[in-house]
This record gives structure tokens, C-alpha cells and sequence, in this order.
């Protein structure tokens, strides 16, 4: 009989131990961790997290392509391809500008990741949990899209996608690059925000069609994040093959919408009028959620689609 109790109690000790190392393994897989480098410094950052929050709608464009665990976001103006994350399933944490420290700590996030709007915030965010900065670049676009996918390639190991996506949508830049530059298409891009209107030239916000699709500036317009403010009489002067247009206003819900504000005769002079070239461009996308795969493939449909018309 002694023998039987020594023998069940060997087997029990052994399962305990058994089951002690199968736990100190998945607690080993759970803390592995990985060093990013962004441009506020650098951080240690859990690999493949489970618990994500994220203040930039490309990258959640990314993360969802990723399939990544996002447990909450600011939910006042996601894009309509993201619309899923407009649901109470995901935490309403702030606005782009404004994220909700307290309701961010509840949602015990294990990697918080932000952008610019959101930078003054880093520090503090950084006590809640490990925070990654990205930035979408106000000077090179595809660079900037580049970076923000080799971070999140270093973060999440099923990733490899991301490059081939990358890759596919450097083949559209490229080809209608070519089809503008085969035209010798020249454009200006404008920021509308409530009757006020700023353009946008080479190494801006918008110089992706510059930079990237081959359109050629219509005059000297300094490079600046913000634009240089413009006349309607601006415009007739320069007399531009195509006039694109993000409208701010519909954005962040001003009243003087741009279809409104460019209804004028001085526009309706221009060159780019007459010939059906004025493009009021996807302004949440172009506006709040550039730097994502499919935010990307939105802008290039929306200005291949205007020079294929």
C-alpha cells in the first residue's frame, strides 16, 4: 500500500514539475521583447502584442491588414474602410488630438502606438505602456509608408505581406507616373479649409504627385507642412491642367464646404474647369489617414481614375 501512495505521489510531483516548466516556457514566449528605434528615442516594445491602442488611423490601416489585436482608438473620424473600428467593441480613447489618458490606463493596453498629432503626448503615454512614435514623412510619402512598415515588420512577426503590398503599391506609383509624364500633366494640389485655400508644391504635405506621380508644378510654391495660403486669382493665373482638392472643412465639419467655395466664375475660368479636371479628392483618406496600405491604394485609384476619364 505504501508503495502505491510513494508511486501516485512521484507521478504527482512529476505532473507539477511537468506543468511548472510548460509555464516558465509560455512566460518566456510572452516577454519577448524587441528594441524600436523611432525619432523620439527608443523603447522596448513586446513582439507580436496583444493588446494594441493606436492614434493613427494609416497605421491602424496597416495593423489591420496585420490582423493585429487592436483594442482601442479614437473613434471620431475613422475612415469609411476602416469602418468596422467605429463599433463599441473597440475603446473610444480621446480624439487625434486630444487621446483620454484615463480611459488609455483602463484599457491596460501592452503597446500604445501614436503620431504626430499626438506627440506632446509621448511621455505620458510612455508611463501607461511602451509607445511607439511614427511619423508619416511631410517631405517623402512613400519613404515615410516605408518606415512606418520595416517598425511594424520588426513588432509583428507575420509581416512579410507588408512588404509585398509595399511592393505592389510602388508598381502603381510607377505606372502612373508614367501615364502622367507621358502627358506632360501639370497640377496643383489644394487645401480647402472653410473658404480659405492653401497649395501644396514639391517636399509637402501632398508632393506625392510631385515627388511620385509625375504632375509638374505650375509655379514656385515654398515648401511648407502647412501650405502657402492662395487667391482663387491665384489659380486663373496659373491656369493649372488639374486642381485637386482635400477639403478640410468636410474633415472636421466646418460650413463653407469646398464644392461650395470653389462655385465661383474665377474658377469656373480656369483651365482645369472647363476640361472637367477639378478633383475633390477623398478628404478623411488624403486628410486623416494617409500612410496605410489601403488609404494608399484609395489615393492612387482616386488620381489614376481623374487622368484615365
Amino acid at each position: 500500500m505504501k508503495k502505491i501512495i510513494v508511486g501516485i505521489i512521484v507521478v504527482f510531483i512529476a505532473f507539477i514539475g511537468f506543468m511548472y516548466i510548460k509555464s516558465s516556457e509560455n512566460q518566456g514566449a510572452e516577454v519577448e521583447k524587441v528594441v524600436i528605434e523611432h525619432s523620439l528615442g527608443s523603447v522596448e516594445v513586446p513582439k507580436n502584442p496583444k493588446r494594441v491602442v493606436v492614434f493613427d488611423y494609416g497605421i491602424l490601416d496597416i495593423l489591420d491588414t496585420l490582423g493585429a489585436n487592436v483594442i482601442g482608438l479614437p473613434r471620431d473620424m475613422v475612415p469609411e474602410h476602416l469602418s468596422k473600428y467605429s463599433s463599441d467593441k473597440y475603446a473610444n480613447l480621446g480624439s487625434l488630438k486630444e487621446p483620454n489618458l484615463e480611459k488609455i490606463y483602463e484599457a491596460k493596453p501592452d503597446l500604445i502606438i501614436i503620431a504626430g498629432r499626438q506627440r506632446d503626448f509621448y511621455s505620458s503615454l510612455s508611463k501607461v505602456a511602451p509607445t511607439i512614435f511614427v511619423e508619416t514623412s511631410s517631405t517623402d510619402y512613400m519613404k515615410g509608408l516605408k518606415t512606418n512598415i520595416d517598425i511594424l515588420t520588426k513588432v509583428f512577426d507575420n509581416s512579410q505581406m507588408l512588404n509585398e503590398k509595399y511592393a505592389e503599391i510602388e508598381s502603381r506609383v510607377n505606372s502612373i507616373k508614367a501615364k502622367v509624364e507621358e502627358k506632360g500633366y501639370n497640377a496643383m494640389v489644394l487645401l480647402s479649409n472653410n473658404g480659405r485655400i492653401a497649395a501644396y508644391g514639391e517636399k509637402s504635405r501632398f508632393s506625392i504627385f510631385y515627388d511620385y506621380l509625375g504632375f509638374k508644378t505650375t509655379g514656385e510654391v515654398v515648401a511648407s507642412t502647412h501650405g502657402n495660403k492662395v487667391t482663387f486669382e491665384y489659380l486663373l493665373e496659373k491656369n493649372p491642367d488639374y486642381i485637386y482638392i482635400v477639403d478640410k472643412a468636410a474633415v472636421v465639419g466646418d460650413n463653407l464646404l469646398a464644392n461650395k467655395a470653389f462655385d465661383n466664375p474665377i474658377v469656373k475660368s480656369t483651365k482645369a474647369a472647363q476640361n472637367g479636371n477639378i478633383v475633390f479628392l477623398n478628404s478623411v483618406v488624403w486628410y486623416t489617414a494617409s500612410g496605410g496600405l489601403k488609404s494608399t491604394e484609395i489615393m492612387l485609384d482616386e488620381v489614376e481614375k481623374s487622368i484615365e476619364k
